[in-house]
C-alpha cells in the first residue's frame, strides 16, 4: 500500500509503502532488522518501501507488526 503522504524518517529518507509480503515459491530467509529473529519469504511478514529524495528505493523486512513499530521509533528518533 503506497501512503497518501510519506512518513519521514529524518534526513533524506521516508516511509513511501508498507504492504504484507508472502511468495508461496520463494524460500530466501532474512533476519529481522530489529529482533534479529527471521523472516521467511514464503510466509507473511511486513515490507516497508523507503525513498531516499535521492531517488534511491530500499525495501527492509519484518518479521511482526511489533518490530516495524519498534524500527520506526528508532529511526525517527535518530
Amino acid at each position: 500500500m503506497e501512503l497518501e503522504t510519506p512518513y519521514a524518517l529524518g534526513g533524506t529518507y521516508y516511509v513511501e509503502t508498507v504492504s504484507v509480503g508472502k511468495r508461496t515459491d520463494d524460500e530466501t530467509v532474512r533476519d529481522c532488522v530489529v529482533c534479529g529473529g527471521h523472516v521467511y519469504a514464503d510466509d507473511w511478514h511486513l515490507v516497508v518501501g523507503i525513498l531516499d529524495t535521492d531517488g534511491g528505493r530500499q525495501r527492509h523486512h519484518h518479521c511482526s507488526d511489533d518490530c516495524l513499530t519498534e524500527w520506526l521509533k528508532l529511526m525517527t528518533a535518530a
